[in-house]
């Protein structure tokens, strides 16, 4: 009679009849209590019923019954993982492998778990090896796909998503998934082709509009992003991410009055969010009509708020207190998204080089999304690195306390991914601010701002900053190429029989008075040209945009050389011989690109406004050694570039002379940098400490 009753209860079992099996099995129980496939049959149902909980017992009697076969462990495990108990989850799954290697339902139930776990890794190979049992199922190669992608291995995940649209080359949502996955493996030419045949097949799904546009942005082709960005919004109005893309191609394309009009929208659907508020901020620093006074009042308003969101949290956590210096090394902690080939790398690796290691002892905390080999550089020179990516504030802020800095260091301000949020948690007796963002952070708790006497000149701007502002004695920079670079180039007018004026900065630069002023050199020097080179040159719009500026001003589109990105560094650099003479813009002057046109032996001119943004042109000039090259006033900034233009020997010669000069100036002095930085951190922590 049990071999009957058992086999009806199996087949109600499969055939999804669950009280009945239930039924038949306790029945069995009823007179066998310790019956294994009885509890089996049992527990199987009574989890399928949503009680995994009351199953995980009827596994475990059946497997001490009846011995730990693969299926026992096998649905063990699962109802574990149901119930909330990952770690017997695991070992279960684990146990099964062990006993049926090749079960690729255990694999898959592993990687789930494991991933619930926060094992991305483990993960991912455990849905490698379902994979690799099962290839066509579609669940185990999406789960590895989403893995890889979360994971931060982008182009692993891309090659998952590309063999099942393969197997299923017309299913528009592989082809979604796997445009974004191209997408954020920087592969934009795949991205813009699937995701453009993922919309053919649902002409108004937003998602696909909005990476779609992504693609197309970081491609430069910011018109016709823009144009995508419009088209999703206007399906759903509150598509935060798709408003917050529109905001950054329109501010790419030089239109910061439309791009600010976006952002105001995406802090409307997303209020108090520090992110959002961050990027306004930031481009509020390109604008010249506003005062230093009313920029300041802007960074404090965002600052007051997290204070106050904070403020009971704060209240609970201890203020860490100044350590005795005595008989240890100074900890100095940096804080950055932009630990990787970036321009803020070209400032801090001299820095860190020249660091004095028997006196100060280094940490990195590392918000960086997609590691590269600089990554890998900073990580050897420190001697503590920790990733924080994807950690909490409060987590964050836990770590360093418990790593005990002394001084920790933000080199992000309101630029993207920062971690000012950390900051505001006051985890380090000293915090400070550089290198990353040219006005204050609005944070009282940040105490000081590196910067020097002629970005930020002693009296009125002190008080435009929450920070406290420490001038470096020679400047506030310290600038080294991060590769070998190409030697300069003899100026073009010499072959070309005309001078060639240029800017290589961003178009976000490029307002109506830069515009303005460039025309007036133009016009100044007869049959002189203007060199522009940015990304979203590609882009017709933009470029029409941009020959109307000048045309505006009787500058005829002939007189205007537009060039988008050069793919390569080297190439990049090798541009700069396309020019005689730079050219700052303002109030946002260039920071990396005047360094490098400079390297490269151009000559670039400044004009000098009111605030720090404004004023870094003079202070790279003045740290260099040319301070010549710093105009007085508008009249004077023509007068300048004409007469430079009037002088073919003289550029030839300072093409070549501007590179040794600039090596053995202060600009590239990374020892005395690095002495003038760590005075000035002994000074604050030994201030706090008597305070």
């Amino acid at each position: 009679m049990m071999p009957d009753t058992l086999d009806e209860a199996a087949r109600c079992l499969a055939a999804g009849d669950l009280d009945r099996a239930r039924s038949l099995a306790g029945a069995v129980l009823a007179g066998a209590s310790g019956e294994p496939e009885a509890l089996f049959i049992l527990g199987s149902a009574t989890a399928l019923a949503g009680a995994p909980a009351e199953a995980v017992p009827l596994f475990q009697r059946s497997i001490a019954a009846g011995g730990a076969t693969p299926e026992r462990l096998y649905n063990l495990g699962l109802a574990q993982h149901q119930a909330g108990d990952l770690a017997g989850a695991e070992r279960s799954l684990f146990a099964a492998i062990l006993r049926a290697p090749r079960s690729a339902e255990a694999h898959h139930a592993l990687g789930v778990t494991l991933a619930a776990r926060g094992n991305g890794e483990d993960a991912a190979a455990a849905f490698r090896r379902a994979v690799e049992e099962k290839p066509d199922w579609t669940e185990a190669s999406l789960n590895l796909a989403a893995v890889l992608a979360g994971g931060r291995q982008p182009q692993a995940a891309f090659a998952v998503y590309r063999g099942l649209l393969a197997r299923h080359p017309q299913n528009g949502h592989f082809l979604f998934l796997a445009g974004t996955a191209a997408l954020n493996a920087d592969f934009l030419d795949e991205a813009e082709s699937l995701l453009r045949q993922a919309l053919l097949r649902a002409p108004r799904d937003t998602g696909t509009m909005n990476n779609l546009g992504l693609a197309l942005a970081r491609m430069g082709r910011v018109g016709e992003a823009v144009h995508m960005f419009r088209q999703a919004v206007g399906i759903r109005a509150d598509y935060t991410e798709a408003w917050f893309g529109l905001a950054a191609a329109l501010d790419a394309q030089g239109e910061p009055e439309a791009a600010l009009a976006a952002y105001r929208t995406v802090a409307e659907l997303r209020p108090g969010d520090p992110g959002t508020d961050s990027n306004l901020l930031m481009m509020l620093g390109y604008r010249e009509a506003l005062t230093p006074t009313e920029l300041y009042a802007a960074h404090r308003r965002w600052g007051e708020r997290v204070e106050a969101a904070l403020a009971p949290v704060l209240a609970a956590e201890p203020r860490p207190a100044v350590r005795p210096l005595a008989g240890r090394r100074l900890r100095i902690g940096y804080v950055s998204p932009d630990f990787r080939l970036h321009s803020v790398a070209m400032f801090l690796l001299p820095l860190l080089a020249a660091h004095d290691r028997t006196r100060v002892e280094l940490f990195a905390y590392s918000n960086v999304e997609l590691p590269d080999a600089v990554t890998d550089h900073i990580r050897r020179s420190v001697d503590g690195w920790r990733a924080i990516q994807g950690v909490t504030d409060d987590a964050a802020a836990a770590q360093i306390r418990a790593d005990g800095i002394d001084v920790l260091v933000d080199l992000t301000g309101h630029t993207a991914n920062n971690r000012l949020g950390i900051f505001a948690h006051r985890p380090a007796p000293v915090q400070v601010s550089w290198l990353g963002y040219p006005a204050t952070t609005g944070l009282a708790a940040i105490n000081a701002r590196f910067t020097d006497a002629v970005a930020d000149p002693p009296g009125e701007s002190d008080g435009h900053h929450s920070e406290r502002l420490v001038r470096l004695e020679g400047g506030f920079l310290c600038y080294r190429p991060l590769s070998a670079v190409p030697d300069p180039a003899p100026p073009p007018c010499l072959e070309n029989g005309f001078v060639t004026f240029g800017s290589f900065n961003t178009l976000n630069k490029l307002n109506p008075e830069v515009a303005a002023l460039w025309a007036r050199v133009l016009h100044a020097v007869p049959d002189s040209r203007l060199l522009l080179k940015a990304g979203p040159l590609v882009d017709g719009s933009v470029r029409r945009r941009v020959l109307g500026l000048f045309a505006s001003h009787g500058v005829p589109a002939g007189r205007i050389g537009l060039r988008a990105r050069v793919p390569d560094n080297d190439g990049h650099l090798k541009a700069y011989g396309w020019m005689d003479v730079a050219l700052d813009p303002f109030p946002y002057n260039g920071t990396t690109t005047s360094c490098e046109a400079l390297w490269m032996g151009v000559p670039v001119l400044t004009l000098p406004g009111v605030r720090h943004a404004a004023r870094v042109g003079a202070s790279l000039l003045t740290a260099a050694g040319r301070p010549d090259l710093i105009a007085a006033d508008a009249d004077d900034f023509v007068a300048k570039a004409a007469a430079l233009a009037a002088d073919p020997g003289r550029l030839a010669a300072g093409r070549q002379a501007l590179r040794p000069l600039l090596q053995a100036s202060r600009l590239c002095d990374a020892a005395a940098f690095a002495r003038a930085f760590e005075h000035q951190c002994f000074a604050l922590v030994e201030g706090c400490g008597n305070g």
